[in-house]
């Protein structure tokens, strides 16, 4: 076993503690059922540890977002669009071997404007102003007395 290759499980197993154990090729985040924050948290400390410029990183690419979205039922969310690349040892391994982000990503043209939040956002502040709504409406009610 290679020194990058034990420093990367052993990162792993600080990080997330025992795991069962994995093949290099194995997608990290699908076999420890990591997504959203936590990978994101995940990757910023495996960049911060091993130095690697992680300037070319896409995590649209590995993982999903936090949470679900209301939004995403009515247009494509972006970890979507582009098909999944999965994070492995092997990949982590060359990181830290090059301290460079080792994925070439393909071609690919973010949108303009990320629908699904904007539906999100749409949903969500209609949903307030009738709750703001219901309330004054109620409140009123009570004033009013018999």
């Amino acid at each position: 076993m290679s020194e990058a290759r034990a420093a990367v499980r052993k990162f792993i197993e600080d990080f997330w503690g025992k795991t069962r154990p994995l093949s290099d090729d194995e997608d990290l985040f699908d076999a420890t059922d990591i997504w959203g924050d936590e990978a994101a948290e995940f990757m910023a400390a495996f960049v911060a540890r091993f130095e690697v410029d992680a300037s070319g990183y896409l995590w649209y690419f590995h993982h999903d977002e936090e949470g679900g979205s209301i939004g995403a039922l009515f247009h494509t969310p972006i970890t979507r669009r582009f098909g999944r690349i999965p994070i492995t040892i092997a990949i982590l391994t060359e990181a830290v071997r090059t301290r460079r982000w080792p994925v070439v990503y393909p071609e690919h043209e973010l949108p303009r404007r990320r629908w699904d939040i904007v539906i999100e956002q749409i949903i969500s502040g209609t949903l307030l102003l009738l709750a703001v709504a219901v309330g004054g409406w109620i409140w009123f009610a009570g004033q009013s007395g018999p």
